[in-house]
């Protein structure tokens, strides 16, 4: 078998495996030229992650099995539409999240104990909007929006560029 046709056969897996709620996140991510592997993840113990350089994302197949494949999914996709076009993460400054005390107490103590500071901006508002009621659309928009606009005319890549 051509070793270049394996990650789309794990990728097309992934999309039959996941719940069909996820299928537009997915979709939204395979247009934004997004691999989505049902796969342990690089980073040992984690439950997913993204690599904006290879535009690749890792949803561990545990997460079906514990019911947070959506969260999980969310999260990586969160860092898909953050990436800039040599791969950086900025947070996109999404207004309007709301979250209980207890919940943002609880993300910053992960971000304490498991995330290097340089990492928290990015990573607090994934753990914020993979729990918004309204984040796949959010994240769909978002990804959406750097499909449709020239890289080098984003307001993401200005700020990127400025980085």
């Amino acid at each position: 078998m051509n070793a270049a046709l394996f990650p789309m056969l794990v990728a097309v897996t992934a999309m039959q495996a996941l719940p069909p709620d996820l299928q537009p996140l997915l979709r939204a991510l395979e247009r934004a030229r997004y691999a989505v592997f049902l796969a342990p993840p690089p980073t040992p113990g984690a439950y997913g992650a993204t690599d904006p350089k290879r535009r690749m994302i890792w949803i561990a197949p545990i997460s079906i099995d514990l019911g947070i494949a959506r969260p999980v999914l969310i999260h990586e996709a969160v860092h898909a539409a953050q990436a800039c076009p040599k791969g950086k993460l900025t947070p996109i400054g999404w207004g309007g999240l709301t979250l209980q005390t207890s919940v943002d107490r609880e993300i910053s103590g992960l971000l304490y104990r498991g995330y290097a500071h340089s990492k928290h901006d990015v990573e607090r508002e994934a753990f914020a909007m993979q729990g918004q009621p309204q984040a796949m659309g959010q994240v769909i928009a978002a990804l959406r929006s750097e499909e449709h606009t020239s890289e080098l005319q984003s307001r993401q890549y200005l700020v990127c560029r400025l980085l």
